[in-house]
């Protein structure tokens, strides 16, 4: 959860009548509408300023919410009383106040609170001039996080999962666990709209079912309350979380049950030993044994790594972690100290995990787990499966992983994804599927959707949102800002980091 001390925010791009982004050019600080997809000059910042009290809060729906919009380059967006529009002030001004308001088409618009004046204009003609609102003074916005996440209805405290079982989404957990927690946001840039994707590929129906296919009962409009979402049907309606299945709910405005928070998903993990195959278990108040056959909540824990220090720790789904304990065992315990973290030390497909004073983990013949002096053998050896990702969306510095049109080749730096469905072989390898085609390399070491059968490749964490991508060939995946996507660095520190 956010620190609610913050306002809240959100990351997004504005889109014009005329399809082009609002960007943030480094030269002069300048305000352009010319952006054709939305890269990193192309994200603003919402900044929420809350209204005090009930009565403000209920003008604040009637005059528009007061925000500011933060550029890539730590900048505030700001307007003057003739209409100039600036973006180069570190703190932000009287000028850099807007009023966002909302429309039935679900777009929106920027009015300066200072100048009463809306946000318009095209190519580099962007002003803040207008008395009235047009086509050319209203925005759409496209939501600038990575698409894989969880989401929060904060009315009850509890999360969507998608239920395979019935074919529907519901929101009633307390805690985002597994696979079928992390939803997929999709924006469709034809039509402005979103759709709300399950982890098989499914979209949520405004009836509540999940259908295969993209169509208008699977979009949504956008509205936004003070940094949380409401999604409405091509009727009205509110997606709502009131009845425990997630479907539209006929409503004048949305509610607390109407109201959704985004937040990142991190990586949740599954630790097999390579020798036994079993996985690790961690039940509150009981030994830690590899002793399970299959993966349920408790064979689940969430990968966090420090960015400093680049080791990692397991903390399970009631809370605890993985620890270092008395005569050389390995423990559950509440707390977060020093005996929670491990370097994670690659070996092809399987990883090691060592401790800062050289103890590594390994596994008796009873599946319990002990730390030894040093890594042996395939005692030592764990296959660390990433289970709460079954699609991948992977996106870098220079874009999405995804399909260049009209080919089977994998480019780096796409405006939109093309998501890569993940499944893992018994041996530990990751196979990636997009298009009903396997990842393969051709003869340059380009990704190619090619492949009829499955070619191995393997995960490594990096830091706490990133993981680098080691291709079969032995080298490691690199994505060029041309595009060029590519097995060609010969180690990890020489890899693109991935976002997923």
């Amino acid at each position: 959860m956010a620190d609610s001390t913050v306002p809240p925010s959100l990351p997004c791009g504005l889109i014009n009548a005329a399809n082009r982004y609002l960007s943030a050019e480094p030269f002069r600080f300048q305000v352009v509408a010319t952006g054709l997809v939305l890269r990193l000059r192309q994200v603003w910042m919402l900044r929420f300023v809350p209204s005090q009290g009930a009565r403000a809060a209920g003008q604040a729906e009637e005059s528009g919410q007061r925000l500011h919009l933060l550029s890539w380059l730590q900048r505030f967006l700001a307007a003057d009383p003739n209409g100039k529009v600036t973006c180069d002030q570190e703190s932000p001004g009287p000028g850099a106040l807007f009023l966002l308001r909302q429309y039935p088409d679900g777009k929106v618009s920027l009015q300066c609170e200072l100048s009463q004046r809306y946000l318009g204009g095209a190519e580099d003609n962007v002003t803040c001039f207008a008395e009235t609102v047009s086509e050319g003074e209203k925005w759409s916005l496209h939501l600038a996080q990575h698409p894989n996440g969880h989401m929060l209805n904060p009315g009850k405290q509890r999360y969507v999962r998608c239920d395979q079982q019935t074919g529907h989404m519901r929101c009633d957990r307390d805690l985002p666990w597994g696979p079928e927690a992390v939803i997929t946001l999709h924006f469709d840039l034809k039509e402005k709209k979103y759709g709300l994707r399950s982890g098989a590929g499914s979209l949520l129906a405004a009836d509540g079912s999940l259908q295969a296919e993209l169509s208008p009962q699977t979009l949504y409009s956008l509205e936004l309350r003070g940094g949380l979402l409401a999604l409405r049907d091509a009727d009205g309606r509110y997606l709502t979380g009131r009845e425990g299945t997630v479907k539209t709910f006929k409503t004048d405005k949305p509610g607390r049950d109407e109201l959704f928070a985004l937040e990142p998903s991190a990586a949740q993990v599954s630790l097999r030993t390579f020798a036994g195959g079993r996985f690790v278990c961690c039940r509150p108040g009981a030994d830690i044994y590899a002793n399970a056959m299959s993966v349920g909540n408790t064979e689940i824990f969430q990968l966090l790594l420090n960015d400093v220090t680049k080791q990692a720790c397991f903390r399970s789904s009631s809370g605890t972690y993985l620890a270092a304990g008395p005569k050389d065992s390995v423990v559950s315990t509440s707390t977060q100290n020093k005996g929670v973290w491990f370097s994670l030390l690659y070996r092809e497909q399987r990883v090691t995990l060592r401790m800062a004073d050289g103890r590594h983990m390994a596994t008796r013949p009873n599946g319990q787990l002990l730390l030894v002096p040093e890594a042996a053998g395939k005692e030592e050896e764990f296959l660390l499966l990433l289970v709460n990702r079954p699609l991948l969306i992977l996106q870098s510095e220079a874009g999405f992983v995804g399909l260049f049109p009209g080919t089977q080749r994998l480019d780096g730096n796409r405006p939109a994804y093309d998501a890569s469905a993940l499944t893992l072989g018994e041996d530990g390898f990751c196979h990636f599927r997009v298009a009903n085609k396997y990842w393969s390399l051709d003869q340059d070491g380009l990704v190619m959707a090619s492949g009829d059968h499955p070619s191995n490749f393997t995960l490594q964490f990096v830091s706490s949102s990133c993981l680098v991508l080691k291709a079969p060939n032995s080298k490691y995946l690199v994505a060029e800002a041309g595009g060029r996507l590519w097995a060609g660095a010969s180690n990890a520190a020489s890899a693109t980091p991935f976002h997923y």
